[in-house]
């Protein structure tokens, strides 16, 4: 890596022909493939550090271990929230090089089915282009998929066919940067859970002609199985191009201001201010072609507003003279929430309750440190995506329906949401499409004020929220780059998403009443169904799992939309070519530009979205 002082960094060609603000999940795949032209320069700024040979990011299973360090993590917190008893929620978002890729829990699903070509991907993404984006669909996108990845096949002697873990070779790649394969450990609770889901209908998804866009099957995560390290940005993308002399990055960089040249729209951004940690002095390097702000969802809306590109009241309130007005800056908020349900199950099981043994720990380690297998080398590997019609009964879904139809739910102050609530009324009905995704954690997952009891063992149900109707806003409240924007996701704003997620809920009881998986409970943790398996069926009113649900509610850190790419006078931020609006040369390249959120973990869909870009870019250099 360039190790360079700041002044070296500023004068290095006397400037970049682009500047890319963010060495994260999407600025070092465009770092990586714009120096791939020797003449083309290429510096990147990124606030964190590259953490190489880190076990807190690279073992998969001390995943988890570096959230809320400063040292790994911007670790925001939302405004209280309203909906959902008006608590804070934390909300990591990578610092280092490699941003979020690095620190994510490595699900790397780019499509409502990871192993199926299926209809509904389609229409997901082709929803970007309905919604005013030209050329931005799945057959523009899955060649991008395909480049950035390279997916290896499952260890038959860990998988069985019951497993299901299968992949669909015409819908992956072979040879690209970020490695992805199946997990190295599956736990016993695996197979049962995939046999209660066929009980209550959902069927393991292994057919890649079938159509089928919901299902079960076990996830490919983003590990490099050569090694059984995490595959992220850094280490896939940067470091096999370090020693281009063209590709310069400076780290613990915080920027502060694009510089605005000209007396009006449209702006030409001439440079990047920033600083260095332990200073205040600020650097000023010169963009000669472009400037790319990548980062992250956000990160991106704050820099604009301090460079005085967004809403005029927003802008005014803080501070900040505005010269580019763009409402739809900071808004258009989306993101994924969870709530889990924790199950104490047969201590015949392994799960990973084990590792609290300091005897299992050690000899996991050692397995993980000498053959690169065991509980340490994965994550979660069990998980589903479902309709509603899975989970809500018909009555209940037509109502539920209705309530969308009937009311704004916020979204009616941009022709753009208006768009999106009509898209999210007909895929809430539509079999096609995934609204909960369901995973099985093997073991206890934190639960305040809960526990787990010596030698128990247990499985946390995981249900998200695929396509909320709430939307929410990022925003600065000053001029001071150092202060960190108001985070405002309202979650659970609408009814129907707490409504949906409450069903989700119900569904992971019903599990548990399945042959496949009641033989092997214990008893109820979280929420209390009953007091052991054997009791009564444990009801619970609808009033006390919605206060569960507002109780347990969580983001499941997938922030996206804020700089969304519609056109300008629906509330847009940034063209199909991803430029901003108002201004001749600044780009966006990260989860702010996507215009409406997608049935999927959107690591692998930001990085396509990069690798896209890279193309546009290069092409709009050539004329």
């Amino acid at each position: 890596m360039n190790s360079l002082t700041p002044e070296e960094f500023v004068n290095k060609y006397h400037g970049f022909d682009y500047v890319v603000i963010g060495g994260g999940t999407a600025g070092l795949v465009l770092a990586a493939r714009l120096s791939e032209d020797p003449s083309v320069t290429v510096g990147v700024l990124e606030a964190g550090s590259y953490h190489a040979d880190d076990p807190l990011v690279d073992i998969p299973g001390f995943v988890g271990r570096a959230l809320g360090n400063p040292n790994y993590d911007w670790a925001y917190f939302t405004a209280p929230q309203k909906h959902v008893n008006s608590r804070s929620l934390f909300h990591p978002r990578g610092k280092m090089l490699g941003g979020s890729s690095g620190l994510n829990f490595m699900v790397t699903v780019y499509a409502p089915l990871l192993n199926v070509r299926a209809s509904t991907s389609k229409e997901e993404y082709d929803a970007f282009e309905a919604l005013s984006n030209p050329g931005w669909n799945w057959d523009s996108l899955l060649g991008y998929f395909k480049k950035s990845e390279t997916v290896h096949p499952a260890d038959k002697n860990i998988h069985s066919d019951r497993h299901n873990a299968v992949f669909n070779p015409e819908a992956h790649g072979t040879d690209g940067p970020i490695q992805k394969s199946f997990a190295n450990w599956a736990s016993d609770l695996n197979v049962p859970f995939f046999d209660a889901l066929e009980e209550l209908g959902v069927q393991r998804s292994a057919d890649a002609s079938s159509g089928l866009a919901t299902g079960s099957y076990t996830i490919l995560s983003a590990v490099d199985p050569a090694t059984s390290k995490r595959s992220y940005t850094a280490p896939a993308y940067y470091v096999p191009n370090a020693s281009r002399p063209n590709l310069v990055v400076l780290t613990s960089a915080h920027v502060v201001k694009l510089v605005l040249t000209g007396t009006g729209e449209p702006y030409t951004i001439s440079g990047v201010q920033f600083t260095t940690s332990g200073s205040d002095k600020v650097y000023e390097v010169k963009a000669k072609r472009e400037v790319i702000l990548s980062a992250g969802a956000f990160g991106t809306p704050q820099l604009l507003e301090l460079s005085g590109i967004g809403g005029r009241v927003v802008l005014e309130k803080a501070g900040v003279e505005v010269k580019v007005e763009l409402p739809g800056v900071g808004e258009n908020l989306q993101d994924h929430v969870y709530v889990s349900s924790t199950y104490e199950m047969s201590n015949k099981l392994e799960t990973l309750d084990l590792l609290r043994d300091p005897e299992r720990h050690a000899a996991e380690t050692q397995l993980y440190e000498q053959a690169g297998k065991g509980m340490y080398s994965c994550t979660q590997s069990a998980h589903a995506y479902l309709p509603a019609a899975a989970v809500v009964p018909p009555s209940e879904l037509k109502r539920l329906r209705g309530e969308i139809h009937n009311n704004t739910h916020g979204l009616d102050a941009s022709v753009s949401l208006k768009k999106q609530k009509a898209l999210l009324e007909n895929w809430l009905v539509d079999e096609r499409h995934p609204q909960i995704e369901i995973f099985s954690y093997p073991g206890f997952y934190p639960v305040p004020g809960k526990t787990p009891r010596p030698g128990a063992h247990y499985q946390t149900v995981v249900v998200v929220l695929l396509h909320p109707l709430s939307h929410g806003s990022v925003h600065i409240t000053s001029a001071s780059p150092l202060d960190k924007p108001t985070v405002d996701p309202n979650y659970l704003a609408s009814n129907v998403d707490r409504d949906l997620l409450v069903h989700a809920m119900r569904f992971t009881k019903k599990l548990h009443d399945t042959e496949s998986l009641k033989g092997l409970l214990v008893s109820y943790v979280e929420p209390a169904w009953g007091t052991d398996a054997s009791g009564d069926s444990g009801e619970v009113s609808d009033e006390k799992l919605q206060e569960f649900v507002k109780n347990g509610v969580e983001p499941i850190w997938h922030p996206a939309g804020t700089a969304a790419m519609f056109p300008r006078a629906e509330g847009g931020v940034v063209d199909p070519k991803l430029k901003v609006y108002g201004t001749t040369n600044l780009r966006i390249v990260d989860a702010s530009i996507i215009p409406i959120h997608i049935a999927a973990h959107p690591t692998a869909t930001i990085i396509a979205m990069a690798e896209k870009a890279a193309d546009i870019f290069k092409r709009d250099a050539s004329v």
